[in-house]
């Protein structure tokens, strides 16, 4: 793995410890040699309904989920159209966003974060322990919130770009926005300040 040298990538998906502390996270932002991230997408036709995703093109990636670029999110096409609300990155390799779009898509199973969510009354699984859908924007932000405050998410060089106007207006509502890690300042812009602030 790239961050852990002495341990086979496919067991150790996630920064080690010991390296977080003897690496600036400037520095491991400058290690990642692509863009790996998550976003969540609501549907204009049908608000409330939300889809989590991860993506390592997010411009392109919605022009997928509005049909306008063939192939993939055939999981989306009946909440044609869709807007692209935020985007987390930042990852330190694929495996590591897949990983955590999974837990924001599972957040009551996923062992890193169900302790963490334990407390919304939205969080729960079904008789068959599986997940109830987290429906609507502000509920899967709160997820988000308690998720980068979890181990081992909080020791990942992390940003959020959020791209809608409305969710920008209202994140500073969330008490756990206070309580982020120090490195996580969310920002705000359209897909061109999202590339720009890659590229820096």
């Amino acid at each position: 793995h790239p961050l852990c040298p002495d341990v086979p990538f496919a067991s150790c998906p996630w920064p080690c410890p010991k390296q977080l502390r003897s690496r600036t996270l400037g520095r491991l932002l400058c290690e990642m040699q692509a863009y790996y991230g998550c976003y969540l997408l609501e549907s204009l036709g049908c608000p409330g309904r939300t889809y989590i995703g991860f993506t390592m093109d997010p411009r392109r990636r919605i022009r997928q989920h509005n049909g306008e670029i063939a192939a993939g999110a055939w999981k989306t096409k009946r909440w044609r159209p869709w807007k692209m609300v935020l985007c987390v990155w930042g990852f330190p390799s694929k495996v590591a966003a897949l990983q955590f779009e999974f837990a924001w898509q599972h957040p009551s199973i996923c062992r890193h974060v169900r302790e963490q969510v334990a407390h919304f009354a939205f969080c729960k699984l079904t008789r068959k322990g599986r997940q109830l859908p987290v429906h609507g924007v502000p509920k899967n932000i709160q997820v988000l919130m308690q998720m980068l405050k979890a181990s081992p998410y909080c020791g990942m060089p992390l940003r959020v770009h959020v791209l809608d106007q409305g969710t920008w207006e209202s994140l500073p509502k969330l008490s756990a926005l206070e309580s982020l890690p120090r490195h996580i300042k969310p920002t705000h812009g359209n897909f061109d300040d999202l590339e720009r602030l890659c590229a820096e």
